[in-house]
Order: C-alpha cells, then structure tokens, then sequence
C-alpha cells in the first residue's frame, strides 16, 4: 500500500483548490480505509504505516494529506474501538465496522467536523450538545475547520450528551451525521493561509438527526482513538520538510558550504521521522497514560521541529524560489496552516507540563 500510494503522489497536482483528482485516486486505490482488515477491503496496515503514507502523500500535496488524515484515522480509530471495545458493545462495534468499510468501499467519504471557536482544542470545552429525540440523537451547534467541506458524505462531529440520554458517556462523544441531512448547513468562509485546497469551512448544526452514536458510550476514553490522529497530523509536516529538501538537492549544489547545510537539515529531518513512527509503532488501543503522553510529546516536538527546517530551509533556498506561489513558498505556508495546531500548541504545552514523568 505504501508504495502505491508514492507512486500515486507523483500524479498529484498541487494547488489551492479542492485536490478532486488526488481524492479521487486515494478512494480509488482504498487509501483511506487501509487500516480496515482485508476481509472488510482494507490492508491491515498499522499507525506507523498510516503516518509513511501520509508523509508520502503530504510531500506531493499537503492538502491532500491533511484530507487523508480525517477518513484513515477514522478507519483506524473504528478498528481501535472494535478490539478495545468493552463485552456488552462488542457485537454493535463489529457490525458498525463491517457496514462504514462497506461505505468506504463504495466511495463514501467520512471527514472530520469538531474545531470550534474558543474550545483551543479542549474537548471539554465543546459546546455543540446532542439531544435524545426518539431512537437517536440531533445536533446543535457550530463546528469550524470541516475538512471536505461539501465533498464530504458524512461528518463525524464531537458533541456533549447528558448522562440520562445516554448512560455511561463521557465528556463528549462522536456522532455520525449526514452532510445532506436537514439541519446541517456547510458555509463558504475558507481561505486560510496555506492549504486552502481542504476546504476547511465552517459548520451548523440546527437540530441536525446524526445517523449513528459512533461505536459506543465513553469511546474515547476506552479506545483512546484520538492518539492515531496525532501522530497521522505530525506526519504532514514531515512531507512538507521531504519536499524541500527534495527540491534543494535536485540538482545537487555546487556550494560546499550549502551542501553542508542541507546534509545536516537531512539529518534533523531523519531524527524527527524516525521519532514518530518509532512512536506511532507504539501505539495500540486502549493506550495507557506513558503512551499517550509520549505521542503528545512527539506530535509537539515533530510538528515544532518541522517548521523550524521549513524556515531554514526557505531561507538557503536563493533567489529563484523566492517565488509567491512557488513550490517552496507553497510548503513553506502549508508547515504553518493548522498541523502544528492540532491540538493548539498551548494546549499541547500545558498537557506536557501536566504529564511531565508519567
């Protein structure tokens, strides 16, 4: 699958509008839901897998990557919640697997909706509610950075529920919600710096029907999904440094000291990728209080370290790429557009501090 997918990404185009040709190829190739098992159409593949195929697909483009990272986390967060997932749900877990791979399959595209102004990335901060009505549950509120926007087929959104609606959540819960359901209403307001290609709007929910409770009650805190996806967004930039460096050294410089330089940004960069898959080799669901932490630390590090190299790197580039527009400029914006904030950085730092010797 890895390598399919580099052979992939030399067809990618690079831009700032929706990448649908990328996408396309990605459903066509069953990227996103590689980390299903074979017998549901996926490859089986682990975190560290996932996170090369994202950097792959992130030196190419990292809008592209960025959208990756929304349905293959899911992929391997519902496979989380399955193996993870306590004896009284283990039925209802397997058959939600079995039936959102056999959308995958079919080309349906599942995208993360959860951002919201103020929270910092807090889930306790979240303040979109979901409310018992009949079978199932309706939600309210406002979500920003929708990755997909309204390419997407369902969103998976964080919402708060009361304990009496549904015994034994926790302190939020993720909710399936059709992007076409009554209710939802995707604006136009995206156009940040760097990756606009993600369509990345915002979100409301005015009593919108979710289709399905995803997995079961307190998934997070019993599957602890939301580790896959740190290390997968770490893994952008990475595939931001890979591409100039790339671009730097072909064709090699003839400037002994450049050469210099760019030998010890190789070696910066190879020490923060092999942290990260070396960690994300780690994870498994259910992840105890160590492993979390050390993905915390990793993300923060990684996603710090990158923007570093991207700065310097832009820096030695000369003249000729000095470019707006240009290849360089183009990675050295998408570094900086929301990787490094997932979660915000000051979150990630307190939880650091928090954490420190766990």
């Amino acid at each position: 699958m890895i390598a399919r997918v580099r052979e992939l990404a030399r067809t990618f185009t690079h831009g700032d509008t929706y990448p649908a040709a990328n996408v396309a190829k990605l459903v066509e190739a069953r990227v996103f839901g590689a980390p299903f098992a074979a017998a549901h159409g996926g490859a089986g593949i682990s975190l560290r897998e996932a996170c090369e195929i994202v950097e792959a697909i992130g030196e190419a483009d990292p809008s592209t990557a960025l959208l990756t990272t929304m349905p293959l986390g899911l992929a391997g967060a519902i496979e989380a919640g399955a193996i993870a997932a306590p004896q009284a749900h283990r039925a209802a877990a397997h058959a939600q697997l079995e039936a959102i791979a056999a959308d995958y399959r079919a080309g349906k595209i599942y995208a993360a909706c959860n951002s919201e102004k103020g929270a910092g990335g807090s889930l306790a901060a979240t303040k979109t509610v979901a409310t018992k009505t009949g079978d199932g549950f309706a939600l309210t509120g406002e979500k920003i950075l929708a990755s997909f926007g309204t390419y997407a087929d369902v969103f998976f959104s964080t919402a708060k529920v009361a304990p009496e609606d549904l015994p034994g959540c926790g302190v939020v819960e993720f909710f399936f919600v059709p992007v076409k359901a009554p209710g939802v209403s995707v604006a136009s307001d995206w156009n940040g710096f760097g990756m606009r290609g993600t369509e990345s709007h915002t979100v409301r929910y005015d009593a919108a029907r979710a289709s399905a409770l995803l997995a079961y009650p307190n998934y997070i805190e019993t599957a602890r999904p939301l580790e896959y996806w740190l290390c997968l967004f770490a893994a952008i930039p990475l595939g931001c440094v890979a591409a100039m460096l790339g671009a730097l050294g072909t064709p090699a410089p003839t400037s002994p000291a450049l050469r210099l330089r760019l030998s010890e940004a190789q070696m910066r960069y190879e020490a923060a990728r092999a942290y990260l898959l070396e960690s994300a080799a780690q994870y498994r669901p259910g992840a105890d209080a160590a492993c979390r932490a050390r993905v915390l630390r990793t993300k923060t590090y990684v996603t710090q370290e990158a923007a570093r190299l991207c700065a310097d790197l832009f820096a030695l580039s000369g003249g000729r790429h000095y470019v707006r527009g240009g290849r360089l400029a183009g990675a050295m914006a998408d570094v900086f557009a929301g990787t490094a904030l997932r979660p915000p950085l000051v979150l990630a730092l307190d939880a650091l501090v928090e954490g420190f010797g766990t």
